[in-house]
């Protein structure tokens, strides 16, 4: 059984109600490796779960929407001043928040934590530039406030907040805690 029949089987199961366990006993042969299982098993939220917070999963993927609509804003308007040859490059540049949102949409259990830390690396990297905040008009400080950090907060509290809450199989750092699956 390879990871999407696995993923898909699983999904099923957790809708029937049969606990983690009874699906990690009833695949642990059709899975070539536990180790492989266990990780699909945690990625995999209850469908109560899934339920109780899809309303702030989609405020998530929404985020993630704006943010790539904003960066492909941004690439194509730089890029169309230099040369309209770079232009094509303007889809790459939002290409990581389109595929976190795709991963969000599904609820990948472990690109929650993944998603966070990036999160915060770009706010800490955005920061790092602060001399140059003091060239920023009133209106161009705005815009970057609303256009950036407000988001990028945002992702990142919610980011851990469903991950923490719906994925707690998971460290701070996304790797699984295995004790806690209680297979």
């Amino acid at each position: 059984m390879n990871r999407k029949e696995a993923m898909k089987t699983i999904k099923q199961r957790l809708q029937e109600g049969k606990s983690k366990k009874e699906i990690f006993d009833e695949l642990s042969s059709k899975v070539k490796f536990k180790s492989d299982l266990r990780q699909y098993i945690a990625m995999v939220p209850s469908h109560e779960d899934r339920l109780k917070y899809n309303k702030i999963n989609l405020i998530l993927f929404s985020l993630l929407v704006f943010v790539s609509v904003v960066k492909f804003i941004t690439a194509f308007i730089l890029l169309s001043r230099i040369s309209i040859y770079l232009l094509p490059i303007a889809l790459i540049v939002p290409f990581f928040s389109i595929y976190f949102a795709f991963m969000v949409w599904n609820y990948w259990g472990n690109m929650y934590r993944i998603l966070g830390m990036l999160g915060i690396v770009s706010i800490l990297n955005e920061i790092s530039n602060f001399e140059s905040f003091s060239s920023y008009s009133s209106t161009e400080l705005l815009l970057e406030i609303s256009l950036f950090y407000l988001p990028a907060f945002l992702i990142v509290f919610l980011a851990y907040y469903i991950g923490i809450k719906v994925f707690p199989y998971y460290s701070f750092w996304g790797l699984l805690k295995e004790e806690k699956l209680n297979l």
